[in-house]
């Protein structure tokens, strides 16, 4: 039976096939020798970092990765690359020139090894905008360039210093258009760094104005650095705008925002929301981020330090490393659907299944959280699977504006295994139940290890060690431990269990 493409993708999505299920990784297998309109690499927040040597002469950290990550956009025949801001991590002229020096080596005029054309499609971000003010009287970029630092800032003259660098006019909100598909993008240029900045006063009336005449038929790309209000990764995510774009995205469906700011992991399935329009979160080529506010009370054991968790100070673990994480995508736009490829760039393996996308947009739009967090997989332990817990020693954090010391404590140490990888679905985290012989029961959240790196480094694959203040507990007396593992939508497995008879704790010495 003849039938089109738009038939074959819209049956998978009818059957609710998509994100875990094998149906839609046989249909990603047979659409493979589709051509694509477009392709196109994605990366956000790269944070070149400029410090000087002993020589005198300047270096960028995160030069390296930025480079590895073109030349794997290179080899994989995109025809534009899209950074959806802070470049430029110090906010530094000579950081963009870094940024332009790694883009000429991987597209040397532009072009890339068969002769093709390759867009940029940038976009400026806070750091970029201000990066140099952050730190005040000690920023790093004061103490490269001392009194003579005003000159070497992108913010003296955002058009010149764009103008100069990239040799191509700057316009706060620019059009490209690639292969018959329109892209535009918003640079940060007016406001501070803050919860609902209004980082360009001029880009929803920009859309309003424009966005009309683009064809319907096609989808049309919108390049951002804070998350558009109230779309990716939920209703409050670190990084988000105004609300303003959003609210003129939302008379377009054929409308997909990409933007960055919050490094939130983009193989956190939330990275991808539908509504009246499509925004995507791009994540961080420099590291993850993790602010996520989708737990009360706010905080995982091993989250960073958050001003509104009074519990901060008291926490024994450390705030989780996600120096590792980088991260980015690919996009391959075909006739009736888009495929957005998740890339681990530490080891360049994928993150997760490609997102398939119908285009236009089916109705209901088939990547509501609602939907996909109801027909989601929980991840769970493999049978048999059992927690290790113990009593040990160790310090809590300190500090907070209340001055809490950092003092020897027993804790509770509890081994977390990792999911079992023919569950079909990865732990974003755990809840932990923690039910005390005095009828009281304490529940405490921690993010699983690595959950931000690819199945294929083996990273995330070794235990997950929480590690709780004793003393903090509410229940006391021995103790039955539940853990469960949960997805990125907060649905969970199957516990693993386990019982610990409180006895005094051994040095960890």
């Amino acid at each position: 039976m003849d039938i089109s493409r738009r038939r074959f993708i819209e049956g998978f999505f009818a059957a609710g096939a998509f994100g875990c299920s094998p149906a839609l990784r046989a249909a990603g297998g047979a659409l493979q020798g589709m051509s694509p309109g477009i392709v196109f690499g994605v990366v956000s927040d790269i944070h070149l970092a400029a410090s000087r040597g002993k020589d005198g002469a300047l270096s960028f950290a995160g030069e390296e990765k930025f480079r590895e990550t073109l030349g794997l956009f290179g080899r994989r025949g995109v025809d534009a690359v899209a950074i959806c801001g802070d470049m430029a991590d110090r906010g530094l002229v000579p950081e963009l020139e870094a940024v332009a020096r790694a883009w000429n080596a991987a597209f040397p005029g532009g072009r890339n090894a068969s002769g093709g054309k390759v867009e940029r499609l940038f976009v400026y971000g806070n750091h970029d905008y201000e990066g140099w003010r952050y730190g005040g009287a000690r920023s790093p970029a004061r103490k490269i360039f001392g009194e003579g630092l005003e000159k070497q800032t992108i913010g003296a003259d955002l058009a010149g210093a764009w103008e100069e660098v990239f040799g191509e006019a700057y316009e706060p909100v620019w059009k490209k258009e690639i292969n018959g598909f329109t892209f535009a993008g918003a640079h940060w240029c007016s406001d501070k760094c803050r919860a609902g900045a209004n980082f360009n006063p001029g880009a929803a009336r920009w859309i309003e104005a424009n966005a009309p005449r683009f064809d319907p038929a096609r989808p049309f790309f919108w390049f951002q650095h804070p998350h558009p209000r109230n779309t990716c990764y939920g209703p409050w995510a670190w990084g988000y705008d105004s609300g303003a774009t959003a609210a003129a995205l939302s008379r377009f469906p054929n409308a997909v925002a990409f933007s960055g700011h919050s490094h939130a992991s983009v193989n956190d399935e939330r990275a991808i929301w539908q509504g009246a329009f499509t925004s995507i979160g791009a994540g961080s080529l420099k590291y993850v981020g993790l602010d996520y506010a989708d737990v009360p009370p706010h905080g995982r054991e091993n989250d960073r330090p958050w001003r509104q968790d009074g519990e901060d100070p008291y926490k024994v673990m450390p705030k989780m490393s996600t120096r590792d994480g980088h991260q980015g995508m690919i996009v391959r736009v075909y006739r009736d659907f888009m495929s957005i490829e998740r890339i681990d760039c530490g080891d360049f393996a994928p993150l997760g299944e490609n997102w398939i996308v119908p285009l236009p947009v089916a109705q209901p739009p088939p990547f509501r959280f609602e939907k996909r967090a109801a027909e989601s997989k929980a991840p769970q332990f493999a049978p048999g699977a059992a927690l290790s817990v113990k009593m040990a020693q160790g310090k809590n954090r300190g500090g907070g504006k209340d001055h809490v010391k950092s003092v020897k404590q027993p804790v509770v140490e509890i081994a977390i295994p990792p999911p079992d990888a023919r569950s079909g679905a990865r732990a974003l985290d755990f809840k932990i139940e923690i039910a005390g012989a005095n009828g009281k029961t304490d529940v405490k959240y921690v993010f699983a290890q690595s959950f931000y790196r690819s199945a294929a480094s083996g990273l995330a694959d070794r235990p997950t060690v929480c590690r709780i203040a004793a003393g903090r507990l509410k229940a006391k007396g021995d103790l039955k431990i539940k853990v469960f593992p949960r997805n990125s939508f907060g649905k969970a497995g199957r516990p693993a269990e386990a019982a610990l008879a409180r006895r005094k704790p051994r040095s960890a010495g």
